[in-house]
């Protein structure tokens, strides 16, 4: 319970911290007083919109009623109450965090959205935030403040597709990855390096996790030659490069690495095969300035699979293979499915599948 006191309003009640989650999306009404009678049980826009997590019980002596006496009159006296009811919200969570810890931990394990909502634009609850509220990342769940520790650069991916993607190799390479496709992760941590000089904040790009990879040695890249020209003439009509490192964990045999602007390239190629003549004559002129960076397929030259692919010598039983390597990339990866995609993976594996079990004329 917090304590609520308003002069100016002649407002004075308690604010109610619920136990237990609520939808942010939810309205949640407060019992209002006026003099002392009651004027409704439910009455909206007594606390600012980060502040769902609690419910008031108050009496004002000057807040004024609508018409219909169903709420309160929405004037500048109503949006300073608002706002002194939020600071003194502000400072209840300022004194735990150096009087209660515990009961602090206890909060935000429960109304965690709601602190973070307010630190987008309040720089003492962001700090709060940095020290308090555990993100989830590739290391296991770590506040920004433990992040920053261990690995100085507050890295982040965008989305929560892209974290999945690339979350167990990064962290194989000991590069830490913070989730920022969860709700205000990534608006934080670019608010927090934006407020202090001394954070660093960078986006994760496949290109951070591929440098982390170690390159084959010469006499293994030469003895790959003929394979890889073989893969890359299979793979060229769908945009890729087919390249081969070493990386951890061997377990995962190949990645799909898209970059931000291959990525654009992809979507720039769609919507210029999907326009009219009018527009694809516009989008033709403008393809010169179109990054012409390509996803790649990355085997991996630990796992042991890969190795055994990479030696075959039978041309169309290596290309068949590489093809299911990048169809199983895309899918373990999360990546959409081109229809041309489809029709690889059906073709590579029906290949697979006749050259497994050969017919009576072969």
């Amino acid at each position: 319970m917090v304590p609520l006191d308003v002069p100016e309003a002649g407002l004075t009640g308690v604010a109610f911290v619920l136990p237990t989650p609520v939808n942010p999306a939810a309205r949640g009404g407060h019992r209002v007083y006026l003099k002392r009678m009651l004027l409704a049980q439910s009455i909206e826009g007594l606390l600012p919109e980060w502040a769902f997590f609690a419910r008031c019980v108050v009496d004002s002596t000057e807040l004024r009623p609508t018409a219909s006496r169903e709420a309160l009159y929405d004037d500048g006296l109503l949006a300073d109450t608002r706002e002194a009811i939020a600071d003194q919200l502000r400072g209840w969570l300022v004194r735990l965090a150096s009087t209660d810890p515990r009961r602090l931990a206890e909060f935000l394990s429960i109304h965690h959205l709601g602190v973070k909502a307010l630190a987008l634009h309040d720089d003492e609850m962001l700090r709060l935030v940095e020290q308090w509220v555990p993100l989830e990342t590739n290391l296991g769940h770590l506040t920004l403040a433990e992040f920053r520790e261990r690995h100085g650069v507050l890295r982040y991916a965008a989305g929560d597709d892209e974290f999945r993607q690339l979350a167990s190799v990064a962290a194989a390479q000991d590069l830490g990855v913070i989730n920022g496709g969860i709700v205000y992760n990534a608006d934080l941590v670019e608010r927090l390096a934006t407020v202090d000089s001394e954070v660093r904040a960078e986006r994760l790009e496949p290109a951070d996790v591929a440098a982390r990879f170690s390159a084959v040695d010469a006499e293994a890249e030469l003895r790959l030659r003929p394979f890889l020209a073989v893969a890359q003439r299979r793979l060229d009509r769908l945009g890729c490069e087919v390249v081969v490192r070493g990386f951890d964990p061997a377990t995962v045999p190949a990645l799909y690495l898209v970059s931000r602007a291959a990525a654009f390239n992809e979507q720039f190629t769609a919507s210029r095969d999907a326009a009219d003549d009018l527009w694809g004559g516009v989008l033709d002129a403008l393809s010169r300035t179109v990054p012409t960076d390509r996803p790649q397929l990355v085997l991996n030259h630990r796992n042991a699979l890969v190795r055994r692919v990479t030696a075959i010598a039978d041309p169309d039983l290596a290309g068949l293979a590489v093809e299911s390597l990048y169809g199983q990339a895309l899918m373990l990866g999360g990546h959409p499915i081109r229809p041309a995609d489809a029709a690889l993976l059906t073709s590579s594996f029906m290949g697979l599948l006749d050259r497994a079990v050969p017919g009576e004329d072969k």
